[in-house]
């Protein structure tokens, strides 16, 4: 039986899932044992996999076509320090270092009754629309979770399309 702390995680990717689901009108789902068989002292594994595996249990939601350059990393706590925001928040880094990746990525996070986030790159902020945000470091930008999705849709497909349209280097 999971711990009420992984229960919740699960029940806020189900969530994001959901929510991009039905924005995207494609199917999200969260990935099988999220972060468990890569994540931690199970990194090694990656080595096994195939590339299109990797992609498959990167992240905490499995991304359709339509997302398929996106990583999307989810946390849900109960506490988080905001005023750490503005110094050097030491659990917000070890999460962007997580989340970080070769693709695009989102950071998404829920608080308990305080809120929910999404963070990402400063370099895909002109694609996208937000009204109130606070740049953390120069390299990210936090903003209200609440129907980001819905207003940035379409930014999504553009940064999408265009990764996926560029020729892949042979290695």
């Amino acid at each position: 039986m999971p711990s009420a702390a992984k229960q919740k995680g699960n029940s806020w990717e189900r969530e994001v899932a959901k929510d991009l689901s039905e924005t995207f009108n494609e199917n999200f789902i969260r990935v099988p044992n999220s972060g468990a068989y890569t994540g931690g002292a199970n990194f090694h594994r990656l080595d096994k996999l195939t590339e299109d595996q990797k992609r498959m249990m990167d992240g905490d939601i499995m991304v359709p076509p339509c997302m398929s350059s996106f990583k999307i990393e989810c946390k849900s706590y109960k506490t988080f320090d905001y005023h750490k925001l503005f110094t050097n928040n030491l659990t917000l880094n070890k999460w962007i270092k997580q989340a970080e990746s070769e693709d695009n990525w989102f950071l998404v996070i829920k608080v308990t009754r305080k809120g929910s986030y999404i963070l990402f790159p400063t370099d895909l902020s002109h694609y996208f629309r937000y009204k109130n945000y606070l740049r953390y470091t120069s390299k990210y930008i936090i903003t209200s979770y609440t129907d980001f999705w819905k207003n940035n849709a379409d930014g999504i497909r553009r940064i999408n399309e265009k990764h996926t349209s560029q020729p892949q280097s042979l290695i």
